[in-house]
């Protein structure tokens, strides 16, 4: 059995069409449906429903998901087991909140890339749940998240502390003033956010409209400007380029001092690239 093909028909299961597996796995088309109808044939049995909308897994293909899956991953610890003997260059993925990584890494994982040269890198950004979800998928090796989660298979280790506050446009001064204006977050998911709606209905203030925004200088700028209010990091806006135009309006909440942790999965093999950041992150 071809790895290549279980790796196509894994991706064609993830991204739901043949034109979207090609683009992630960046080759044509006719290269993923030989793969997956190489692999059926093989089987004996067809994987997938075929329709214009997409491609959708049968019973079958259902049936022999995770276990493409455990074989891709067994692939991946076989290739860790013996990469201290290799000379090759090193990969590490670390997935972190968009605040954490707009202001507390630059300068670390610059200076981390001039002690570790050869070190391949790849930053993902997202939500909380989303990085966890990535750990738990072993598609990040450290994922950088705003307060501890709790679970036997992850490994957390504290990085830093951050002091939440509420910020506005400098032209509001009073925490009153804050009652009508809507609330700007990132998306489901975001520890920040979950913060900001209960420190908003503990304070007498909520309900206000929450509307989201993707970006933490898109949530930036439409505080600044007045548009709405924030729960962010004070050193976030400490470190913003907006600082001049907005208000930090302190909590008093003895909940409001949330740790950073970085997550590690136990359940996958050990990366000694991991283990060196959260060394260097630490010292």
């Amino acid at each position: 059995m071809e790895l290549k093909n279980l790796h196509t028909f894994t991706t064609v299961a993830e991204t739901g069409s043949v034109a979207n597996a090609s683009r992630k796995l960046h080759c044509v088309q006719s290269n993923v449906t030989t793969r997956i109808k190489s692999l059926e044939a093989e089987l004996g049995v067809e994987l997938f429903n075929r329709s214009r909308s997409g491609m959708a897994l049968t019973a079958a293909g259902t049936a022999f998901l995770p276990l493409a899956l455990d074989v891709e991953r067994a692939v991946k610890r076989a290739h860790a087991s013996v990469e201290a003997f290799d000379s090759s260059v090193k990969l590490l993925r670390i997935g972190s909140m968009e605040s954490t990584l707009a202001i507390r890494l630059p300068k670390i994982i610059a200076s981390f890339r001039k002690k570790y040269p050869d070190m391949r890198l790849q930053i993902h950004s997202g939500p909380t749940d989303d990085l966890l979800h990535k750990l738990v998928k072993d598609q990040v090796d450290i994922a950088i998240i705003g307060g501890k989660f709790a679970r036997l298979d992850m490994k957390a280790q504290p990085l830093f502390t951050e002091e939440m506050v509420m910020i506005s446009s400098s032209e509001i001064t009073e925490v009153g003033q804050l009652r009508s204006l809507p609330v700007i977050v990132f998306k489901q998911g975001c520890s920040y956010r979950d913060y900001a709606r209960r420190w908003m209905r503990l304070s007498g203030l909520a309900p206000n409209d929450i509307f989201e925004l993707g970006t933490l200088d898109g949530i930036l700028g439409c505080v600044a400007s007045g548009v709405g209010i924030s729960c962010l990091p004070r050193s976030v806006i400490e470190g913003s380029r907006h600082k001049e135009l907005l208000t930090i309006h302190a909590l008093d909440d003895p909940e409001r001092f949330i740790d950073t942790y970085a997550m590690q999965n136990t359940g996958v093999t050990r990366n000694g690239a991991a283990e060196a950041f959260l060394k260097f992150v630490v010292a």
